[in-house]
């Protein structure tokens, strides 16, 4: 009998985008899948589009009780009957085979965690691009130290066991952005990483949405500081190499977010310092091969 899979989609006030993702989830070619919608204190028709779906599990969070997203994808786990657990944001959706290929390769090799490439579906003033992105295979397997400078996964694209979940404390409620990474984080400490190296989730980029909660630029910059505190035994453990891999990390990510929040000067300086940093980066790693 096949495995139950969890689909945890968390939302808030996006019930046209919802349905889309509702579907998907619902549409999967592997059957076996309980599909759980948390809703934190919407006030459009949220309900009326997860009743019109019968299946659906809805579990609605009052605003007096709302704590972010992280506390709603923790309800959402606390509620899940699955073995493995996977998880979608409103705003993006599946493709019909994401789940049957990622639990065909989390049971082949008997681990804890299967991610997958995605499909980035960029929307402008002007129109709609879709660019395929399909994750380096240098970023599976024992990632403890590499995940300290990669990002190698967004929350849509996670298969994981739902004890391993529970087992290291599920998501961080204090974060409001890197919730994903945070968590990816902590499970790489102890779980090797698999990927599907195949685009199977869309992943919604509008550009045209100021307010995006990726584009808060300095509550990001406060959500990386309480990252690196918190791990601050793991950073502390890097050698000079690593930690200049981190750092064009978050810069490069900075980078991203001080364009889409368009903050016009941000961007263009730390383009700068990142190419500057890139020189001495590349002469050490031709170093290390001498």
């Amino acid at each position: 009998m096949q495995a139950l899979v969890s689909a945890i989609i968390i939302t808030h006030n996006r019930s046209a985008l919802l349905k889309r993702a509702i579907k998907s989830v619902l549409d999967q070619s592997y059957h076996h899948i309980e599909c759980i919608v948390v809703d934190d204190h919407s006030t459009d028709d949220t309900r009326n589009v997860c009743e019109s779906f019968p299946s659906v599990h809805y579990i609605f969070i009052p605003s007096e009780e709302s704590k972010g997203g992280n506390y709603a994808r923790n309800k959402g786990i606390c509620a899940a009957k699955g073995k493995y657990v996977a998880f979608l944001d409103d705003d993006d959706f599946w493709l019909s085979d994401k789940i049957k290929l990622q639990v065909q390769l989390i049971e082949q090799n008997v681990c804890d965690l299967v991610y997958c490439g995605r499909r980035l579906e960029i929307i402008s003033e002007k129109d709609i691009v879709y660019q395929d992105h399909i994750p380096s295979s240098n970023s599976t397997g024992d990632i403890h130290r590499k995940i300290l400078q990669e990002i190698c996964t967004t929350t849509s694209c996670i298969l994981v066991k739902r004890q391993t979940l529970v087992d290291i404390g599920m998501y961080d409620e204090e974060l409001k952005f890197w919730q994903e990474y945070e968590l990816e984080i902590r499970l790489a400490q102890f779980h090797p990483f698999y990927c599907v190296c195949k685009p199977l989730v869309v992943y919604r980029c509008d550009k045209n949405d100021r307010q995006r909660l990726t584009n808060k630029y300095y509550e990001w910059k406060k959500a990386v500081k309480y990252i690196r505190q918190k791990h601050r035994n793991l950073y502390q453990q890097q050698s000079l190499l690593e930690k200049l891999g981190t750092w064009q990390m978050t810069t490069y990510d900075a980078m991203n977010r001080g364009k889409a929040a368009g903050m016009l000067f941000l961007p263009v300086c730390l383009s700068l310092l990142l190419f500057i940093s890139h020189i001495p980066r590349k002469i050490t790693k031709l170093l290390s091969f001498l």
